[in-house]
């Protein structure tokens, strides 16, 4: 009977531990809110071989895709919020109850000697946090989840960011290079021409001194930019995890910068992911003092059991509570600490939001001028350039003009050309850092234009 009657209120007092316990479904929102991003981003697709294995030539979707795909920081981001999910969960549970037993009264002298005065006693204590604990410790760390969300979109989209810029910087090379390398063709031909000349008796040895000298720096250009074309191949590659670049080439046309207004850009801007981070942090920070203001309460402990006396073989219930008394300790510092660090967020996300305007400002700046000067340069002086260009050339032909006046012609058109693909870079870069700063995803298919200008590869013979 004495058993039955204490397995009867050990389970009264379980289940009274276990109504205290808050149901928290974090877990199954949590699930539901993320998978679309682990749909983004798994350890499968992280081990994926198909990094290794690109477009021939590359284009801007396959290294993006490669790249959201394999970089290692989105890994690591997004572990931090598979980390924060479970912290959230933890948060959200309440200390275990405790189970404890004691006997007293026995082995001693007298009438205390053996077991026949003993008494035993069995029962479950269990701390009930008051104050509103487990709530606030659970808002702090939902915010946390959403910190963490956050900054793996913004890891996401300045990685396309990062992406973009080199496969730009490769391509603008590439296309350097092939202008360098018509250059050379062109040089090569007046050379030639020089060279009969020469032979003919019809021009100075000079000329084709300086031909030669000019046909020389216009190779050596060549290698130096044909360096640089390689090493921005494997920079390109290492994003994406590759350690060679297995491409040779990079395929992309260029598509006109759109056009903002600048409320445009601030409306957008205020939607982005990186001006979201340092509202959560806020929002987080405020959590985080609401908490520190919640351990002013001390926390209550109830205790229950049953209670066993040998010499009667009687039983009884007992019941106990416990309480801190907050006479010294009512957490003035951890409150303090809070507080300043809340008002230290505070001024971190104005200087955050204030950084955000002044490098959309300037990106919008850049765009709009760079947008200004290709459109001046494509309109007037690239025309007159080549116009230019193809006179002298046809005077040096006719021997009308001495082979440096074709030689500056020359230099001249191709130099202008160089300083449109210039302008077209600048203007590539501001508006992948507009679309970074607003949270844009990047545009497939940016960058220069192909090359139209082949009228200039004309026979000198």
């Amino acid at each position: 009977m004495k058993f039955t009657v204490l397995w009867v209120s050990l389970t009264l007092a379980l289940f009274m531990a276990e109504y205290t316990i808050p149901k928290n479904s974090l877990a199954a929102s949590h699930e539901a809110e993320f998978g679309q991003l682990q749909n983004t981003l798994t350890e499968e697709t992280l081990r994926e071989a198909a990094r290794d294995n690109p477009t021939d030539p590359l284009t801007l979707d396959w290294a993006l895709d490669a790249a959201i795909n394999h970089h290692p920081s989105l890994g690591a981001t997004w572990h931090e919020i598979k980390a924060r999910q479970g912290q959230a969960q933890q948060a959200g549970l309440p200390a275990n109850p405790t189970l404890f037993g004691e006997i007293e009264e026995f082995g001693g002298s007298g009438d205390y000697a053996g077991t026949n005065a003993m008494s035993s006693k069995i029962g479950i204590s269990q701390e009930f946090q008051l104050g509103g604990k487990i709530t606030k410790r659970v808002h702090e760390a939902e915010g946390a989840i959403k910190i963490a969300d956050l900054k793996h979109q913004v890891e996401i989209i300045e990685i396309k960011a990062q992406v973009e810029k080199r496969f730009f910087e490769v391509f603008a090379l590439q296309e350097l290079l092939s202008l360098q390398e018509e250059q050379v063709e062109l040089i090569s031909k007046v050379h030639d021409v020089v060279l009969k000349r020469v032979k003919a008796g019809d021009t100075s040895s000079l000329d084709l001194a300086k031909s030669q000298v000019e046909l020389a720096m216009a190779e050596v250009e060549v290698e130096q930019t044909r360096k640089k074309f390689e090493a921005a191949k494997y920079v390109l590659a290492s994003s994406w995890g590759a350690k060679f670049p297995r491409f040779s080439k990079i395929s992309a046309q260029y598509i006109p910068a759109p056009s903002y207004t600048e409320d445009e850009l601030i409306e957008a801007i205020r939607k982005s992911a990186a001006w979201h981070l340092r509202e959560a942090q806020l929002a987080v920070a405020d959590a985080t003092l609401n908490l520190a203001l919640s351990e002013r309460f001390p926390d209550l402990e109830l205790e229950g059991g049953i209670q066993h006396f040998n010499e009667t073989d009687d039983h009884a219930f007992f019941m106990g509570i416990s309480i801190p008394l907050p006479l010294f300790n009512r957490n003035q510092g951890g409150i303090a600490e809070a507080k300043a660090l809340s008002r230290k967020v505070y001024y971190e996300s104005e200087a955050g939001h204030l950084a955000l305007y002044t490098e959309l400002q300037e990106a919008w700046q850049n765009l709009a001028s760079s947008k200004k000067a290709v459109q001046s340069l494509e309109s007037s002086v690239l025309p007159i350039a080549q116009n230019a260009y193809e006179s002298i050339n046809k005077a040096y032909k006719a021997g009308e003009l001495d082979i440096l006046s074709l030689l500056d012609a020359q230099r001249t058109w191709v130099e202008t050309r160089r300083t449109h693909l210039n302008l077209l870079r600048e203007l590539e870069i501001s508006r992948i850092e507009i679309e970074r700063l607003i949270g844009k995803e990047a545009t497939p298919a940016p960058l220069l234009p192909p090359n139209n200008n082949e009228t200039t590869e004309k026979d000198l013979s």
